[in-house]
Formats: structure tokens, C-alpha cells, sequence
């Protein structure tokens, strides 16, 4: 139920929103990003609270904004209102709804942390699924802004409920035991760390799950919202684009699930190259060839990237920081990883705009994809001393 919040989402009103308010697409670009940058401002007070206060209150009071804020969506009239409805909408769905969803299960699994975390994240991979096909609907039904109400009201129907009657805090303090009282998957269980916040953004590994978080969420922005622009460059329709846009979300949620299987057995150190090599080949397929066989390429890259960085995401910090700060090492995380996602559009903006395609955005894109893989070999796992 992030997805209206989430560039899979957002990326399908963004042709009828920039030629209904007459603005072009770099002022919505910069819009999106200055929004999204100062919607994930608030998100280290967020964890900081989820730390102190539980995740069920703060899961409600965020459902409840959420509504709010695609309900704000419908009424925009300029670039000003535009960035502010962003601001909103983007700050509650992943500042917010998603920050205190990875943290609930973070906190009630340790031991089978990854793959409980991967199977919670296929719900953002279904939803890229439904969503986009659903919003292309309800704008050919009621418009772009009758769509924005509708999702308010199914957002209102669905999250809040869910997060009051079911989000709870840790299952100590219910007399239960975390991994719902199963066996470790591995035989060698290390001791639960327990970093705080300052201690954990020392380390080095801290810095290296913030980076692959940056650029994926960069260039992985930058691609969706700009989906529908690319693929009509490659020579593809837009009802092709949706389903492209299905298959990526398909690739994700697969890639997902067998990543966090992973998790369980491999430090997600180890995993990082794997995922920037996948977003570097979908840097590179849409930069050097064209045709539907390079766009269903491009998606399965793609989707591969954005699914094993979702898993790596949502277990990594856990697995190597612990609980006890979990909220306020994810808020700083978060400030940081989807800052990417602020900053990302506008380099491929200014090089549709100066060059007339987006190469040079995707090219540079695939260098920063070889550093930040390479550098991967660099990081150690943190030692357990730093917490004492």
C-alpha cells in the first residue's frame, strides 16, 4: 500500500499531471526530488519514535496521513502545490509506512530474519504489479486527480486496520520468542549485536548497504519515473510499457524472495555485487540497444537490482546493528538511501534536455554501479567490541 507513494506509481500520472498543469517534465522532475528530499526529513524523529513508542501508533498515524496526503494529490493546481503533494505523499509512503513496516519484522525476526523480511517485501513487489494497470484504469475512468481520491479512500480502507489491529511491538513483551519459535537456519549463531545509532554510522558497512540503497533508489527513480519516455524511445507503446512495468515487478519480487533466502546463510556484504551488477545492466541495455528484446532485458535487470537491494535493505541493518537502536540507525539509513530517489531523475532530466536522450545519464550511472560493486570487497563486518 506504498505504492501510491512509490515511482512505480507515481511514474504512471506523470505524463497526465505534466500536461494537465502545462509544466514541463524537468519542473516536475525537480518537484518530485525537492519533494521527496523534504518528505525523508522527518524520518530519524520517525524511528526515533517507533523506537520509544512501538510500531503499532506510529504504523496508524502514518496510514492515516497516507490518505491524507493522495487526497492533497487531487487538488494540486501549480508546481508549488505539486511539490508539496509530493512532499506529502512521498515522505508518509517511504519515509514512513515503509520505515515502520521493515521495522516490525525486523523486531520479531533475528535468526530467519532474511527471508522473513524478503516474503513481508513481495507485498511492494505485488503491488508494482497491480498498481500501475490499476492507476492507468482509474485515469481513463476518472481522470488523474478522481484516481488520487480513490486510492486515498482504498488506502483508508485497507492500512489503517491493518496497521491497528495487527502491528505490534517486539515479541518479548508478550512473553514470545523471536523466528515464531523456529530452529536458526544455520548452525554458527553469532550473539545479537547491539550498536547504537552514532556507533553504527562508523562503520564502514553501515556506509556501503546507505550507498547500494543511494543508487538504486537514484537510478532506479530515475528509470521508472521516466519509464514510459524510455521505452517510447526504444520504439515500445505505452499499454506495452505497462506490461513491462508487471514483468519487472514479477522479476522483483522472485529476485526478493531468493535473496533473502540468502540472507539467512551469507553476510549481505556479500550480496552487493550482485545487485549492482544487475543495475548496472539495466543502466546499460536502454543505453546501447533499443527494441522489445532489450526492453524485457532492461526489465528483468531492473527488477533483479531493485529486488535483491529491497532484501539486502530490509534484513542488512538488523543483521548487523541489532534491535535495541533499530529505529534510529533505519531513520538515518533512510535519510540518506532515498535521497537517491530525490536527486536521481534530475541527471537523466538535464541530459533528455541538453543531449535529447538519456546515454550520458545511464553511462555515468553504469560507472557509479563498477565502483560501488568493487567497493563492496572493501568493507569488513563490523566488530561486536564497537557496542561495548
Amino acid at each position: 500500500m506504498t505504492l501510491p507513494g512509490q515511482t512505480a506509481g507515481v511514474s504512471v500520472f506523470f505524463d497526465p499531471i505534466t500536461t494537465d498543469l502545462h509544466i514541463s517534465r524537468t519542473s516536475a522532475s525537480i518537484a518530485y526530488a525537492a519533494g521527496t528530499l523534504a518528505g525523508i526529513l522527518p524520518a530519524p524523529i520517525i524511528g526515533r519514535w517507533i523506537d520509544k513508542r512501538g510500531p503499532r501508533l506510529t504504523a496508524t498515524i502514518i496510514a492515516g496521513g497516507l490518505a491524507l496526503a493522495c487526497a492533497f494529490m487531487a487538488f494540486v493546481e501549480s508546481a508549488v502545490t505539486l511539490l508539496i503533494g509530493f512532499a506529502l505523499l512521498r515522505g508518509m509512503a517511504i519515509g514512513g509506512l515503509s520505515l515502520v513496516s521493515q521495522q516490525v519484522v525486523n523486531l520479531w525476526f533475528v535468526h530467519r530474519r532474511g527471508i522473513a523480511a524478503a516474503a513481508a517485501s513481495l507485498g511492494l513487489a505485488a503491488g508494482s504489479m497491480i498498481f500501475p494497470q490499476l492507476i492507468d484504469f482509474l485515469i481513463s475512468l476518472c481522470g488523474w486527480r478522481g484516481a488520487y481520491l480513490v486510492l486515498a479512500l482504498l488506502v483508508a480502507l485497507t492500512m489503517l486496520p491493518v496497521a491497528a489491529a495487527l502491528f505490534r511491538d517486539r515479541p518479548e513483551k508478550f512473553g514470545l520468542t523471536t523466528d515464531a519459535g523456529l530452529p536458526p537456519a544455520k548452525k554458527e549463531i553469532r550473539e545479537e549485536p547491539s550498536f547504537t545509532r552514532d556507533q553504527a554510522l562508523r562503520t564502514g558497512v553501515f556506509w556501503l548497504l546507505t550507498a547500494v540503497a543511494f543508487l538504486t533508489n537514484a537510478i532506479g527513480t530515475a528509470l521508472l519515473l521516466n519509464h514510459f519516455s524510455i521505452m517510447r524511445a526504444a520504439g515500445i507503446t505505452r499499454d506495452s510499457a505497462i506490461y513491462v512495468l508487471g514483468f519487472y515487478a514479477s522479476v522483483q519480487a522472485a529476485v526478493t524472495l531468493s535473496t533473502g533466502a540468502l540472507l539467512d546463510y551469507y553476510e549481505p556484504r556479500r550480496l552487493v555485487p550482485l545487485a549492482m551488477l544487475l543495475l548496472g545492466t539495466a543502466c546499460a541495455l536502454p543505453a546501447f540497444g533499443s527494441g522489445i528484446a532489450v526492453s524485457w532485458l532492461y526489465a528483468l535487470s531492473l527488477g533483479g537490482a531493485y529486488g535483491a537491494q529491497q532484501a539486502i535493505g530490509a534484513a542488512g541493518y538488523a543483521q548487523y546493528f541489532g534491535r535495541d537502536h533499530l529505529g534510529a540507525i533505519r531513520g538515518a539509513s533512510f535519510i540518506f538511501g532515498i535521497s537517491g530517489a530525490a536527486f536521481g531523475p534530475l541527471p537523466f532530466a538535464a541530459s533528455i534536455d541538453w543531449t535529447g536522450g538519456y546515454s550520458v545519464a545511464l553511462i555515468c550511472s553504469l560507472v557509479l554501479c563498477f565502483a560501488c560493486g568493487v567497493g563492496a570487497f572493501a568493507v569488513r563486518r563490523p566488530s561486536s567490541l564497537v557496542s561495548n
